[in-house]
């Protein structure tokens, strides 16, 4: 695990994209990936910013105009599955295909970029486990060098607008926003987490984990960088690209998101899928939250900008 030592009092953010489009989408909606894509380009490029967008392999193949622009903005191209689909369920067949999908879409990746995808981050997660071992195992054969699989539940998002009759509850008197930061939370949401993983030796060793900074950590050789903030999915819900969020839903999920990009001292992450958050009226929390990572100091780069660093400290 991350050396205390090797972290910086700076913050550092990483804004992830899952970049799904209309391959992902749980919808049969026509989607212009192209002008998405611009949009949430320009906002990066506005900030001077990097992120990390991990990209569906049939994404690759069909849009390599949406590859090329994506890293000429300097962003690094992870893989997110070949088809959006439940890796987790996939008999040793479909893991043998998905092998060979996935090392020639790497190779067009190379081929277009000049760098082969070293991050992947699985369709929902590999959920429920966040993990499986053939999958790792395949990865790691294929030279990546780290993940993002392993989901954290946040008490915050008990606040979420619409779970409770006072849809305001995220508010404190004052107006402003009440995020639920409660560590006593954390293990009663996180119960799968201490009592099935393998990480940390014990039960007690992740439990502290979950209780303090949960840094990354090396599984079964790759670098495994968990989830610091819910993913906009989970505060937003899944609304269609055309749609747009209540006012509540979108100024909780901005409050929720600021935090994360503020996260002083070591790493924080936050998560965007392309057709939410370039849809509707959300192009504005990308915005805000990367405006507040600017105004406390944070610096906003990818993964593969601090591998070396992570790898150093766990």
């Amino acid at each position: 695990m991350l050396n205390s030592g090797a972290v910086e009092s700076r913050g550092r953010l990483v804004v992830c994209f899952d970049f799904e489009g209309a391959y992902g989408m749980p919808y049969d909606l026509v989607y212009d990936l192209t002008r998405n894509t611009s949009l949430i380009l320009s906002e990066l490029a506005q900030c001077d910013a990097r992120a990390v967008f991990f990209m569906v392999g049939r994404m690759v193949e069909d849009h390599p105009d949406v590859v090329q622009a994506i890293a000429a903005g300097g962003h690094e191209i992870g893989l997110h599955g070949y088809e959006h689909d439940d890796l987790s369920r996939y008999d040793t067949g479909a893991l043998a295909l998905f092998d060979k999908n996935l090392a020639r879409v790497g190779s067009l990746v190379e081929d277009i970029t000049g760098s082969r995808p070293l991050g992947f981050r699985a369709p929902y997660l590999l959920s429920p486990y966040f993990y499986r071992a053939e999958v790792y195992a395949l990865l790691k054969a294929q030279g990546y060098r780290w993940v993002s699989n392993r989901q954290v539940r946040y008490p915050v998002e008990l606040l979420r607008p619409g779970l409770f009759p006072i849809r305001s509850a995220w508010r404190g008197p004052d107006g402003a926003a009440r995020l639920m930061e409660n560590r006593l939370l954390l293990p009663p949401l996180n119960t799968r987490l201490l009592i099935q993983e393998s990480f940390g030796g014990s039960v007690l060793g992740r439990l502290r984990w979950l209780l303090g900074k949960r840094p990354p950590f090396i599984r079964d050789g790759l670098v495994e960088v968990p989830a610091y903030a819910p993913l906009d999915c989970d505060l937003l819900g899944l609304p269609t690209p055309q749609s747009d969020t209540p006012d509540d839903v979108l100024a909780f999920s901005r409050a929720v998101l600021q935090a994360a990009a503020r996260r002083q001292g070591g790493l924080s992450m936050v998560t965007f899928h392309d057709w939410i958050v370039s849809g509707g009226n959300r192009l504005v929390l990308l915005r805000d939250t990367l405006a507040a990572a600017r105004e406390n100091s944070m610096s906003i780069s990818t993964i593969a900008d601090n591998l070396d660093w992570l790898s150093a400290g766990v």
